[in-house]
């Protein structure tokens, strides 16, 4: 098994790929629903959120804040997760709300701020409030 990463910079470079790889597949389940499928997009990305928030606390609580989660698995930090997790949310609906509904660009563009943009959040949160020691 690959070991949790005890530092900073180690958090931050596990992040990269298990962060990465929950925002590729939030804005693959996302762009697939609202493109494709013609599901409204508010819908898609809270589909996705879902989706994807499951997975993320699997990965996220084990491996890349693991040795600094001292929660035990405890509804402590099963809790704070839930209000980053809403947090980032409602910062994905906003640039849905922006991006497609204020400005009509397409739902792709709106892609673009949901991975530049909220994944640093998740990330301060996560490391800093919900799995901090």
């Amino acid at each position: 098994m690959i070991r949790s990463p005890k530092t900073l910079f180690g958090q931050l470079f596990a992040y990269v790929f298990s962060g990465g790889a929950m925002t590729a597949l939030h804005s693959a389940f996302y762009w697939t629903m609202a493109q494709p499928l013609h599901v409204n997009a508010y819908a898609a990305n809270t589909i996705s959120t879902l989706v994807v928030g499951i997975i993320g606390y699997l990965l996220h609580s084990r491996w890349t804040f693991g040795h600094t989660n001292n929660s035990g698995g405890g509804l402590k930090a099963q809790g704070r997760y839930v209000i980053v997790s809403a947090l980032c949310y409602l910062l994905n609906s906003f640039w849905v709300w922006l991006m497609v509904t204020h400005l009509g660009l397409s739902v792709s563009l709106s892609i673009l701020p949901m991975v530049l943009a909220t994944p640093w959040l998740a990330f301060l949160l996560n490391r800093y409030w919900t799995f901090s020691h």
